[in-house]
């Protein structure tokens, strides 16, 4: 019986064994942290202060910062008369902000609403590019 192998199957055998562990611990991990998660420490940080500070939609949720400097939308796309200025959370372009004259302004959804720009800006939020 011949018990050598050549480098070549040696390479492709070392190969697939690395392609399986790399494919099982992925799994492994995604596994274990849906398994470590604590449902009682989850409800516990979602009392009604995560619901006043995330939509319905996406569940964005809004810095401190910005909660103390700015107020609720009015509905879907409206913010009150006193603080016209729209913010919006967004993953691709960061926290920014609408003002009356942007294109399209009527058509954005505000995450929170702030009286004037210098404060959206003290939020966090900026004009976008």
């Amino acid at each position: 019986m011949k018990t050598q192998i050549s480098a070549r199957q040696f390479g492709i055998g070392l190969t697939l064994l690395t392609v399986l562990m790399l494919a099982s611990c992925g799994q492994k991990s995604e596994e274990s942290a849906s398994n470590t998660e604590n449902p009682t420490a989850v409800s516990q940080t979602k009392p009604t202060a995560k619901s006043a500070t995330a939509t319905s939609a996406n569940q964005t949720v809004i810095p401190a910062d910005a909660q103390k400097l700015g107020v609720k939308p009015e509905g879907e796309t409206a913010c009150p008369s006193n603080a016209p200025i729209k913010g919006k959370i967004t993953k691709k372009r960061g926290n920014i902000y609408h003002i009356a004259k942007s294109p399209d302004y009527a058509k954005v959804k505000p995450d929170i609403c702030f009286k004037d720009t210098a404060t959206a800006e003290k939020a966090g939020f900026y004009v976008p590019k």
